[in-house]
């Protein structure tokens, strides 16, 4: 979310009042969350997820959430500082790299303006991508959809920076790769060029 967005506000509790903790009671943290990002009360959200976090400093489940929730409001700072702190304690666990990856990204800065413990593993649109898309297509006799490759590449590691859009862009220009409508309306395949396709199966210059 850009910052300056408009955050919608709804009625209701607000975290931390005695209303919030009294109808919220009965209720499973990850039911409060979804009550939040339902209406798209991310500031709520953030207010939450600080109680949450604040009042267990171990709960790294709590503290994923509110780098999430301060990504979602778009305070991005706020959420490079918060998840920095876990990521000096915790450097591996991937899933806070990647939130600060996400504030970063959003401020429109790289992986190169942050001081890592442990640097994260960014991977751009390139030839170790389509080399990987091509090994996981090769065997594959149907079309498969943009979406099983970008599963595929986030099984195999790594924080994505291109989208599913930007990743069929690029299939298209490499030779080695057929895109083609699917059996449904709008949907659109890739596979592995066959011999009996004809045309180059080689990756262009």
């Amino acid at each position: 979310m850009k910052d300056g967005a408009k955050i919608l506000r709804f009625p209701g509790p607000w975290p931390g009042s005695s209303d919030f903790d009294h109808d919220y009671a009965e209720f499973e943290s990850w039911e409060v969350v979804e009550d939040f990002l339902r209406s798209e009360n991310y500031a709520g959200l953030v207010e939450y997820c600080k109680r949450e976090a604040s009042g267990d400093p171990e709960n790294l489940h709590a503290w994923e959430l509110l780098g999430e929730a301060y990504n979602l409001n778009g305070q991005h700072l706020e959420a490079i500082e918060a998840m920095g702190e876990v990521h000096r304690r915790y450097p591996g666990i991937k899933s806070f790299q990647h939130l600060i990856l996400d504030a970063l990204f959003a401020l429109e800065k790289t992986e190169n303006d942050y001081d890592w413990v442990l640097a994260p593993w960014v991977r751009r649109i390139g030839s170790a991508v389509l080399d990987e898309c091509y090994e996981f297509l090769r065997p594959k006799r149907t079309l498969r959809e943009v979406s099983d490759l970008l599963l595929e590449l986030i099984s195999n590691g790594g924080y994505l920076t291109f989208s599913d859009e930007e990743l069929l862009a690029a299939l298209s220009r490499d030779g080695r790769f057929a895109i083609e409508e699917g059996p449904f309306p709008g949907l659109v395949g890739v596979r592995v060029r066959r011999k009996r396709d004809g045309g180059s199966t080689s990756v262009p210059e």
